[in-house]
């Protein structure tokens, strides 16, 4: 968007009519906590029986409706379960009760797994591995295992083709009746008598009590709403075996059996959804104090109702009464021991008792994320506190205080069991400030830092304030689960019923007037666009924020995480998928439903003001990054909108400059990452930009919409306009325009107009409307309250985390003569020079692509950290003194200059790539001054070097995020091996670039022409034979690696498998970027050779590894004008493997016999 002017489930994708496409799915987050002692070894079981088939059998994903979960376990060899193309996947039966397994069968379709696991359970939520290999044969596998489950899994990680997991039959033998370990259940009720809570009550007549007094005539019944519980302490931990519920008429159709040891942290034993009434008997397998009944959707329309709740222990490895036990602890990490060095409150949630002048950068919540970069500062008075949940009752052994200058000289720490019962457990009047260590020794789950008395004139101020516990103990606090969606339509809370079933149940309710509401924003200023929610028809709100690099529009409480180019930089699409997943979950914490991004078009230029946001100038790695991105996001149920569709590649001249682009260079330079996006990400929605596009606004222009997207890429979703970027009613709608943001210009009474006088039919106003209702549902809005609030911190130490390895993996080393890495023991002082280094420093671009950085490292404070004890001096000039600068230099052992531009903006270009103000000049000078002189340059794109042959190294760090200072001092000192690779080519002069004529840019007369076609960044370089300052794909690292033993499989059934050997040949660990190129016969008129894979190999010093590569027909086919199809031609293609585009050491031929159309991707 421009400023203002794992998949989840039910989601069924359309491909192509020509190819199977396949989409991911949302993963579940999983836990391996072993819970069972098995092994791989053979077990002696004589004729074990068939415990599998027609049991109920769930999936992570299924590629269609055709391909159930159910199929693999149907005794039918013509059925089969299929999954989404992605990694992991799982398959999983419940045998209905714990049963002694021995066997398990796989028959494979060809879509096999290489690397898969068999996992076990007693409760579906606790795993353990049976069986694991990584060298799958396919075929039908007959595994040999030992264990007792009442759930078995099939976990796949790695696939035998490009497909997902295809099973024929999935089958478990064993022992029937025989899971009970040889102990029996109990037949007191543990439940009689004890005390119990209950989330509500109908009444006075109805308490939680009378479910567990041994009176069958009496009962306990909920508010009528979802979700309801009933808890009960057992008063000690237990083996449980068997719980017994006696519903009366209002029973649970659907609830979960849940254990706990604290009454706080709750692990789910047993669940349903298809609850009976009567009386129920549920067989369990787990420990507990506490018991709780959770309901999460009703039979009838009053709350829940039970007469009776027992609980029987006993079981495997329990006893049959209670007996006194320790307190209980919680789910723990840790053990016994001595005082531990694991910070418990670690991002935990925390409260103060005031904040400082009302202000949210001072939440307690930043004393416990981890940086001393923020802080909780109270209000000036006394007493202050602050309170910390460590999630459980932990046993404290010490708490590090780091103060501000505003410290507490008397305070005390308190603990409590519930943050209402407090016990003092250490106490002072003569605090010190600084950091301040308190062995203070005591078990709670709440710690509070209680100050009464003020050192200074303000009010408290705390950096971080750590806790310690005796063996490292610490408890995850997990999110609460989601509440229902509010209302009674019927096509709300079912999520067990088909989407199609559901949008058409919806909309068949329907008048015109409210389907058209759901077509434009409310022009509402809540959020930066918001589709207005319709409750009536149970329809929630819809909320948009910008967010290519993490939360945008101004919001705080975010993490400012790298930019697109860091991003593209790192080659790794695991990365980017965790940085989907991170961004993901404080988009959803702050209540928005669509991110407005990621922005994947191509960076034609270097000159491009929004450079910055996307993820370079090949198609191909753009698609794939955008993919992994998008899979992240959407995993955490936050649709992505991919932007801006299509050739949206300059600010200026302003929207809308008519961009004159050929058939051909819009196919195969500008679609294709919004269609990899599409059909390997599973993109919810797009956005379509403000420019025309050979004389169509891009809002209204069919061969970008429905041609492109909704054809070609089988897109399911909906297209808004950018903000104010649509410009006609019936043009818009009938090309393929779904949404007018951010309010009703076009799309509110014109188009109903539009639809009733026939200009748009009906069939176009429905599709329009039903493409917004099924992502709607896809994304659980129709399933889950809303939730989220624009004022929440969503930044974690989690994501810091994500920020600083993108950071780390996409810096990259363009030049260094030997001086790097820096040896922080080596002695040496260090000039660290420049405005970008110190509070200046710049970590984002300007405009919709900017997020809020909720705590800055600045390069100067990530260095000083680094070399904090140690030999390594460190002196600072921010440059404004010239001279004063080179002083310092020249006084130093090495000089550190850090440079950046501010090109990186919406709406304007730059019409230079010299760094602005001075900068050259004083890299220069300083150079001279001393050799040892490293720049760090943090740039919109491509930035020109006059002083690159007199300084010893070069970073490139692009826009690096909020963590830049702790990355490029990791970096800087070889704690990290610089492994990012360019995604844009750096020319050596302005005159090299490809558009180099002003009616290429910024154009003329308000039109661009793209006369260049197809030879856009590094294949415009190689086509006319010129010799870029760095080429794209290069790197350096602080080891060496040699590639060899090119192998190109033959190509069979449009697929073949190239393979290279990588060897580092340096001193230290290393990762490179293994590159492959395609070269097509001179015939076709592509570019010399185009990037058609990547993989990242991370490698020891003397070792080699492999990389492996799929080629497809779609890789080497063109786009053939004349029959508008992807076209393989016949021919010799040449194979390139190396680490830039530039510097391809392995080549190889492959043969394509045949000339085929290709649309394929996979």
């Amino acid at each position: 968007m421009n400023a203002r002017a794992a998949r989840p489930p039910g989601f069924t994708p359309v491909p192509r009519p020509t190819v199977r496409t396949l989409w991911t799915a949302a993963l579940a987050v999983l836990a391996l906590l072993t819970t069972l002692l098995v092994s791989g070894a053979p077990a002696a079981q004589a004729a074990p029986t068939l415990l599998s088939q027609n049991k109920p059998a769930t999936a992570s994903s299924t590629e269609n409706a055709g391909t159930p979960a159910s199929a693999a376990v149907d005794g039918n060899t013509g059925t089969r379960w299929s999954s989404a193309a992605a990694d992991p996947q799982w398959l999983q039966v419940d045998l209905g009760a714990v049963q002694t397994v021995s066997q398990v069968v796989l028959q494979w379709e060809a879509a096999a797994a290489k690397a898969y696991q068999l996992q076990l359970s007693t409760n579906g939520a606790t795993w353990t591995t049976a069986y694991s290999t990584t060298t799958g044969t396919g075929g039908t596998e007959t595994l040999n295992v030992t264990g007792t489950a009442r759930y078995v899994r099939v976990y796949g990680t790695a696939r035998t083709t490009q497909y997902g997991y295809s099973l024929w039959e999935f089958q478990v033998y064993g022992t029937a009746g025989s899971g009970g370990g040889g102990a029996v259940c109990g037949t007191q009720n543990a439940a009689q008598n004890r005390p119990v809570t209950a989330s509500s009550q109908q009444s006075d007549a109805f308490p939680a009590a009378a479910a567990v007094d041994g009176d069958a005539g009496t009962r306990w019944s909920s508010a009528a709403a979802d979700p309801q519980w009933l808890q009960v302490d057992l008063g000690s931990a237990l083996t449980l075996c068997r719980a017994v519920l006696s519903w009366e008429a209002a029973y649970a159709t659907a609830f979960q059996l849940q254990t706990s040891t604290d009454g706080t942290n709750w692990s789910t034993a047993w669940s349903t959804t298809t609850g009976t009434g009567g009386t129920q008997t549920v067989d369990l397998a787990a420990t507990g104090r506490y018991v709780r009944v959770y309901g999460t959707a009703r039979a009838t329309q009053y709350g829940y109702s039970l007469w009776e709740f027992q609980v029987f222990t006993g079981g495997s490895g329990g006893s049959t009464s209670p007996s006194p036990s320790p307190s209980p602890s919680p789910s723990q990490s840790g053990g016994g021991g001595g005082c531990g060095t694991v910070n418990a409150a670690l991002g935990h949630p925390a409260t103060g008792s005031s904040v400082q002048d009302g202000n949210p950068a001072y939440d307690a919540f930043y004393a416990t994320d981890g940086s001393t970069l923020t802080r909780w500062s109270s209000e000036v008075g006394e007493p202050q506190w602050i309170v910390v949940d460590l999630g459980g009752n932990l046993p404290v052994c010490q708490v590090v205080l780091q103060w501000e200058n505003a410290y507490a000289s008397g305070f005390r720490i308190d603990l409590s069991p519930d943050n209402a019962t407090w016990t003092t457990v250490w106490s002072t009047t003569t605090g010190t400030g600084g950091t301040q260590t308190v062995n203070a020794s005591g078990t709670g789950r709440y710690l509070r830092l209680y100050a009464t008395t003020r050192a200074t004139g303000y009010g408290f101020s705390l950096w971080e304030l750590a806790v310690r516990t005796v063996g490292n103990q610490t408890v995850t606090i997990p999110p609460p689960p989601p509440k229902p969606a509010p209302g009674s339509c019927p096509w709300v809370n079912r999520p067990d019923v088909p989407v199609a079933t559901r949008v058409a149940q919806l909309m068949g309710a329907m008048t015109q007037e409210q389907k058209d509401r759901m077509l434009y924003g409310d022009g509402s200023e809540v959020y930066i666009g918001q589709i207005a929610g319709q409750p009536a028809l149970c329809i929630p709100d819809v909320n948009f924020e910008d967010g290519p690099s993490g939360v945008g529009d101004g919001l705080g409480g975010v993490t400012q995480f790298p930019d697109g180019e860091v991003s593209a930089a790192t080659f790794d699409t695991d990365y980017v998928h965790e940085f989907g997943v991170a961004v993901g979950q404080e988009f959803a914490g702050k209540g928005v439903h669509v991110s407005l991004g990621p922005t994947v078009n191509m960076v034609r230029d270097p000159r491009w003001g929004r450079a910055y946001e996307t993820f370079g100038e090949d198609p191909y790695l753009s698609g794939q990054i955008a993919s992994a991105d998008v899979q992240g996001m959407q995993s955490q149920g936050v649709m992505a909108e991919v932007k801006h569709v299509a050739a949206y590649n300059v600010e200026q001249p302003s929207a809308p400059g008519n961009e004159i682009v050929d058939t051909r260079a819009l196919q195969e330079i500008y679609l294709p990452a919004f269609q990899t996006a599409i059909e390997k990400g599973g993109a919810a929605a797009l956005m379509c930009g403000y420019s025309m596009v050979n004389g169509e606004y891009s809002c209204q222009n069919p061969a970008l919409e429905n041609v492109a997207m909704y054809q070609q890429a089988g897109f399911q979703g909906f297209i808004t306009s950018d903000w104010g970027g649509i410009h006609s009613t019936v043009p818009s709608a009938n090309a393929g325009e779904t949404v007018e943001m951010p309010f009703s210009g076009f799309f509110a009474t014109a188009l109903l107009q539009a639809v009733a006088n026939g200009q748009v039919t009906q069939a176009t106003f429905d599709t329009m409307v039903s493409r917004v209702l099924t992502q709607m549902f896809r994304f659980g809005l129709f399933d889950k309250a809303p939730s989220g609030s624009k004022t929440a911190i969503v930044a974690t130490p989690a994501h810091r985390a994500v920020a600083l390895r993108g950071a780390e993996e996409g810096t990259v080393l363009l030049k260094n003569n030997g001086l790097l890495p820096l040896d922080a023991n080596g002695g040496r002082s260090l000039a660290i020079i420049g405005t970008q280094a110190g509070p200046g420093t710049l970590t984002s671009g300007g405009g919709s692509g900017n997020a809020t950085s909720s705590g800055t490292y600045t390069p100067l404070y990530g260095i000083q950290q680094r070399t904090a004890g140690t030999n390594t001096t460190v002196a600072y000039n921010d440059g404004t003194d010239q001279a004063a600068a080179v002083a310092l230099a020249r006084s130093s052992n090495v000089a550190i200059v850090f440079a950046a531009d501010n090109y990186g903006h919406e709406t304007a270009d730059t019409t230079t790539l010299t760094l602005p103000g001075n900068q050259d000049a004083l890299i220069s000078a300083v150079a001279a001054a001393n050799p040892n002189t490293v720049v760090v340059l943090s740039n919109n794109s491509a930035i020109m070097m006059p002083w690159l042959n007199q300084v010893a190294g070069v970073f490139e760090g692009f826009y690096q995020g909020q963590e830049f200072g702790e990355a490029i001092a990791a970096l800087l000192f070889g704690d990290v091996n610089p492994s990012g690779h360019l995604p844009i080519t750096f020319p050596a002069s302005l005159s090299q670039v490809p558009a180099n004529t002003p009616a290429q840019w910024p154009g003329t007369g308000g039109t661009v022409q793209y006369s260049e076609g197809l030879k856009i960044g590094y294949r415009w370089y190689d086509t006319n034979n010129l010799t870029p300052l760095f080429p794209f794909g290069h790197g350096l690292s602080y080891t060496g690696f040699a590639f060899g033993n090119l192998q190109v499989g033959p190509l069979t059934n449009g697929r073949a498998t190239v393979t290279a050997t990588v060897t580092n040949t340096g001193s230290r660990a290393g990762t490179e970027v293994a590159q492959l190129y395609v070269g097509a016969p001179a015939s076709v008129g592509e570019p010399p050779h185009q990037l058609k894979g990547f993989q990242r190999i991370t490698l020891n010093p003397g070792a080699s590894g492999t990389v492996t590569f799929t080629v497809t027909a779609h890789d080497l086919a063109h786009w053939d004008t004349t029959s508008s199809n992807w076209t393989a031609t016949a021919g010799s293609y040449q194979i390139l493997v190396g680490d830039s585009s530039r510097n391809l050491p392995l080549t190889a031929t492959l043969a394509n016999p045949t000339t085929v159309v290709a649309n394929a991707m996979d």
